[in-house]
């Protein structure tokens, strides 16, 4: 069954226009207008582009197509273009589909500069200062100094393998009058790199070893990155012997073992150790020592009970008053004094305590 209503309706409404309504349209040149797909050949693809005006898009005006593209359009879609001006095969006005698609990209360029969003370009080219992308038909440019970092010895060959594929920019420069687009991917990596250090950090355990590179060598340690992130050997962290600098232990590039010690998850700091990877001394000091053993050693500090007396870096022992000398005496400065070289007897040893007894005058057979 007709809808005859429907039909009387829209004849009411056609007779509501005016005769101006019904002229065609003048467009401007330039002009970015919506049509319909109304065919389909060798000639173009003729789009109605509003009431008995029709143009047509000449094939070198859809180069920006790809193949798969120019195949899916087909009769009755809705479709962008510009009005170039002048007339195309049929005295039909001219029309673009390339011009239509630049534009609109300028126009979504624009609003992603407003906003700070991110922009998906695929790299196309290289020249001497950067690299040269697409969007939507148009090229933008991305300074060496804005691609993501990689080591300079392999810039030529990561960024041959990048070309061909799309990635996320910020727009750092939009000028479409001078057709000037400056983008940067480095804001980008930076921002991926922190979240996944984060990430990597919050799952640090204290007390875990682990394995990195050491990467830098100051004077009040070495930094070791870990992977994701980078945690510090402070240089009492280094050895268990007493060094100068912490080049005698490391340098960089080296692989070293290294405990986790702390994790600041505010500060993302890391503290690392080396040396609790090796053996304490303390832990095998009776493999080295036995009780009666006569042994060389330098005095560390003096007590009113007594002497110390340093067997080896982290290994010290008493003298007690007792055994400093045959005689009694009030201070134990009147045997020995600090930084002297001198020559002991071991009397015990605890290893649980970390303590070793130790007699002066016994060495001597006093």
């Amino acid at each position: 069954m007709v809808n005859t209503n429907n039909d009387n309706d829209e004849m009411a409404t056609m007779a509501d226009l005016s005769e101006q309504d019904l002229a065609p349209r003048r467009y401007q040149r330039g002009e970015i207008v919506e049509g319909e797909v109304v065919r389909v050949d060798d000639d173009g693809i003729v789009v109605s582009i509003g009431l008995k005006t029709e143009g047509i898009v000449p094939p070198q005006e859809m180069r920006s197509l790809d193949q798969d593209e120019r195949e899916q359009i087909k009769v009755g879609n809705r479709v962008m273009v510009t009005v170039k001006g002048g007339r195309g095969p049929g005295d039909m006005a001219l029309l673009s589909f390339d011009q239509a698609k630049e534009e609109q990209g300028w126009l979504e360029l624009l609003q992603h500069s407003r906003d700070g969003s991110v922009v998906t370009a695929r790299m196309v080219d290289q020249n001497r200062g950067g690299v040269v992308v697409n969007f939507q038909g148009i090229r933008g440019f991305v300074p060496f100094s804005q691609l993501a970092p990689v080591p300079s010895d392999s810039r030529e060959q990561v960024i041959a393998e990048r070309m061909g594929q799309e990635y996320p920019f910020h727009i750092l420069e939009i000028d479409q009058a001078r057709e000037r687009l400056v983008l940067s991917e480095r804001a980008i990596w930076q921002k991926k790199q922190e979240e996944e250090r984060d990430l990597f950090i919050a799952e640090l355990e204290e007390g875990t070893r682990v394995t990195g590179r050491v990467t830098s060598v100051r004077g009040f340690g070495a930094f070791v990155s870990l992977g994701k992130a980078e945690g510090l050997v402070h240089i009492s962290e280094l050895s268990w012997t007493r060094i100068k600098g912490p080049e005698e232990v490391v340098s960089v590039g080296q692989e070293l073992d290294v405990q986790i010690l702390k994790v600041d998850q505010e500060t993302k700091r890391i503290s690392l150790s080396h040396k609790r990877t090796l053996p304490e001394p303390w832990e095998s000091v009776p493999e080295r020592y036995n009780v009666g053993d006569i042994v060389d050693g330098t005095v560390t500090r003096l007590a009113d009970f007594g002497a110390f007396v340093r067997l080896e870096d982290w290994v010290e022992g008493l003298v007690h008053i007792s055994e400093l000398s045959p005689r009694q005496v009030k201070n134990p400065s009147e045997c020995v004094y600090v930084n002297q070289q001198v020559r002991v007897m071991i009397l015990d040893i605890d290893p649980a305590k970390r303590r070793i007894s130790l007699s002066y005058k016994k060495a001597f057979g006093m």
